[in-house]
């Protein structure tokens, strides 16, 4: 049965991988959804790790060819990766993105005040997958990151050292959406930033 298992988990990667590279020289401009599991927006396409590895190069090469992207989503994936391994994955998409493309990221927010916040999302937390979480980053280090990786930072949503939250996200921007925000989380429904994300967009520059 468990080699059947794994005939069956290795027809489906080798489709994935199929599927993916088929959207890809299909659409005109790719805009790629990273760490997608079941998320999938139109105009989006939806990859993971099974279908695209971020942190190998030749991976990119074989989706893309001679394509470049366009604009990347990745909405609380990176929390979950060690930061050599986030360096790398950083050096591979500014590589492969268009001059000027979009990379937007949500992550969890370690300058959140809510106790119960952190509580829920930081590594080996209660949250659901934070048993994974291998950081809890706040806008300064990851914005320190991504400029150390030759992007250019734009904050979207945040909050700040002096617990300060700061909103300019909207759905309609084409730059990615986040379920994760103030304006679409169902716990904040009364308006209230009870559970938000660090947003931030990451310019090739």
């Amino acid at each position: 049965m468990d080699k059947i298992k794994n005939i069956y988990r290795k027809i489906k990667t080798i489709f994935k991988k199929l599927a993916l590279k088929i959207k890809v020289y299909l659409a005109k401009e790719i805009n790629l959804i990273v760490g997608a599991a079941t998320t999938n927006y139109p105009q989006w396409i939806p990859s993971d790790i099974d279908s695209l590895d971020l942190l190998e190069e030749n991976d990119f090469y074989r989706v893309l060819g001679n394509k470049k992207i366009n604009k990347i989503l990745a909405e609380h994936v990176l929390e979950h990766i060690e930061l050599e391994d986030l360096n790398i994955i950083l050096k591979n998409i500014h590589k492969f993105l268009i001059p000027g493309g979009n990379f937007r990221i949500a992550i969890p927010d370690g300058f959140h005040p809510d106790p119960s916040y952190i509580e829920n999302v930081k590594p080996g937390g209660t949250g659901p997958g934070s048993e994974d979480h291998k950081h809890l980053f706040n806008y300064q280090m990851i914005s320190d990151i991504l400029v150390e990786n030759n992007f250019k930072v734009r904050l979207i949503e945040y909050w700040d050292e002096s617990g300060k939250f700061q909103s300019i996200y909207q759905n309609n921007d084409g730059l990615g959406y986040i379920q994760r925000s103030l304006i679409n989380d169902w716990r904040n429904a009364n308006s209230q930033p009870n559970y938000t994300s660090l947003i931030i967009d990451a310019v090739k520059v």
